[in-house]
């Protein structure tokens, strides 16, 4: 499993995130995408430009990103340039469109407080907003979250509560992970620290505004490719990165 970063509307990912809760609408994205997800006839919608766009991380198999760089390819075949990001775009729309007027009820809900280190939730809040932060963490603790085997003691730390409420399947996953290891006491607890630290380093060493950044850059220079000689773009962009 990689992160990969996708942008999207403001209004479709809420619309999204209020339908299909977190610890199911990953696993329905990943086997619609993989299962029944083709390119639709008309790709002029794929193809519009997409403002004000928000950011949304995923983690994903190499099966589904080489379906989607296969359904790019298909497109180009047709004459039709398309990115990962308005291939994702449709597929939600597609969800959206199947669920909304049935949306998945949310499973039981469930709430702990965890101590974590001191700063943790200063560091969280310059890497995802606080409104994003459940469904984030969530998501990655059921679909990337792998134990590191290393969960070192709180004890002489210098800590901090972090209220965490989500699904209780996401907190038996937490359960089911600890008894794997043997824990009897605070089992739940070393993993969430251990879940949380893993997402935390992922948002630092990939920001999922910079991929998302660079996946459209490099959708645009191919565009621009299509139509101008190299060297040409290579002087405009050595212009621009100089002003």
């Amino acid at each position: 499993m990689k992160q990969y970063s996708f942008s999207f509307s403001p209004g479709m990912l809420e619309e999204f995130k209020k339908i299909l809760p977190a610890n199911r609408s990953k696993k329905i994205l990943k086997n619609y995408l993989l299962n029944e997800y083709e390119l639709p006839e008309s790709l002029t919608d794929l193809q519009q430009a997409v403002h004000n766009t928000v950011i949304q991380p995923y983690w994903m198999s190499e099966a589904e990103i080489t379906k989607i760089d296969r359904l790019i390819k298909q497109a180009k075949s047709k004459g039709s340039t398309i990115n990962r990001s308005s291939v994702m775009r449709d597929i939600m729309k597609d969800l959206i469109e199947r669920y909304k007027d049935n949306p998945i009820q949310k499973g039981e809900q469930h709430r702990q407080t965890f101590k974590v280190p001191y700063g943790t939730k200063k560091r969280l809040a310059l890497l995802v907003e606080e409104g994003n932060l459940t469904y984030e963490l969530s998501s990655f603790i059921m679909e990337g979250y792998i134990p590191s085997n290393e969960f070192p003691s709180m004890r002489n730390q210098k800590q901090e509560d972090l209220n965490f409420s989500t699904d209780i399947e996401v907190f038996n996953k937490m359960d089911e992970i600890a008894t794997e290891y043997g824990f009897k006491k605070g089992g739940r607890a070393k993993i969430f620290r251990d879940a949380l630290n893993q997402f935390e380093d992922s948002l630092q060493s990939e920001p999922p505004k910079k991929m998302a950044l660079k996946q459209e850059l490099k959708y645009i220079l191919d565009e621009y490719k299509s139509i101008e000689e190299i060297s040409v773009i290579r002087e405009e962009v050595s212009k621009y990165l100089k002003e």
